[in-house]
């Protein structure tokens, strides 16, 4: 009987020290899927440049001149991403989530020129009286936009290789950067 009152006494001691420690990770942010209310995107964009930077061997000064051409690139291929899966680009929170076509006021952002194209393609479909010249004429507007990017893009990495080493161009196409 003693025996018992001793084994369950340890038991619920180990229960209460492992419910507070687990309370305690949690207000703290650790713990596995923990603390996710406090994801802070420019921490974390900071912590991507400076990895960047690193796995480049790029000085302050170097960075400094080569940044904004990486995150150039890096918007583009984005978009380009979102455009192939059917996302509508920049502006993500629209109707129906991620790929919806109605701007979700406020948060929606400006939309690139292939984001309203898409758009505009998305819109004529839904309309049951749209003629086939009206579809005709918003998927080459869409075609022609898409081009149009796929050439930004395009010159957005020669100018992007024209700065680089070659090793600094094997490290960006690895991070998928370049291709």
């Amino acid at each position: 009987m003693r025996y018992r009152k001793i084994v369950l006494s340890v038991l619920v001691a180990g229960l209460v020290v492992t419910f507070a420690a687990s309370a305690a990770l949690a207000q703290a942010g650790g713990g596995r899927g923990q603390g996710r209310g406090n994801f802070d995107p420019a921490r974390w964009q900071e912590r991507r440049n400076q990895e960047m930077k690193t796995a480049l061997g790029m000085t302050d000064e170097e960075w400094t001149a080569v940044q904004p051409l990486i995150e150039k690139v890096q918007t583009l291929n984005r978009e380009a991403m979102q455009m192939r899966f059917g996302r509508g680009g920049r502006g993500a929170g629209r109707r129906g989530g991620p790929g919806g076509n109605e701007p979700a006021g406020d948060t929606a952002q400006e939309l690139s020129p292939l984001a309203q194209a898409f758009q505009e393609l998305q819109t004529v479909l839904e309309n049951d009286e749209a003629t086939t010249e009206d579809i005709q004429a918003k998927l080459t507007a869409y075609r022609q936009a898409r081009e149009k990017a796929k050439q930004e893009l395009d010159q957005a990495k020669q100018e992007l290789r024209e700065v680089v080493t070659s090793r600094q161009e094997a490290v960006l196409v690895v991070r998928g950067v370049l291709d």
